[in-house]
């Protein structure tokens, strides 16, 4: 699984913090709502899964992200956020 803070350092995670509007778009995209409730589904409280992740326990976070990608509609979503990101 991926290191978090090295995702949150890395160029597309800082040319989209630069741009908040880019950011309020993807944020209220349909696909990422649907992506968060089907992470909340898994991880249960998705708020506490992502804190304990930014302080270094990612297992919760981790394991739930991992069932929404063996998930057809999950890898779909995952696919058409990428796109709307270009």
């Amino acid at each position: 699984m991926p290191n978090f803070d090295e995702l949150l350092k890395g160029k597309e995670a800082a040319g989209l913090m630069k741009d908040p509007g880019r950011l309020e778009k993807l944020r209220d995209a349909p696909e990422t709502q649907q992506i968060f409730s089907m992470l909340s589904r898994s991880a249960g409280d998705l708020e506490s899964a992502a804190q304990r992740a930014a302080q270094g326990d990612s297992a919760q976070l981790a394991a739930a992200i991992r069932q929404l990608m063996k998930d057809p509609e999950g890898v779909r979503l995952v696919q058409k956020m990428k796109e709307n990101l270009k």
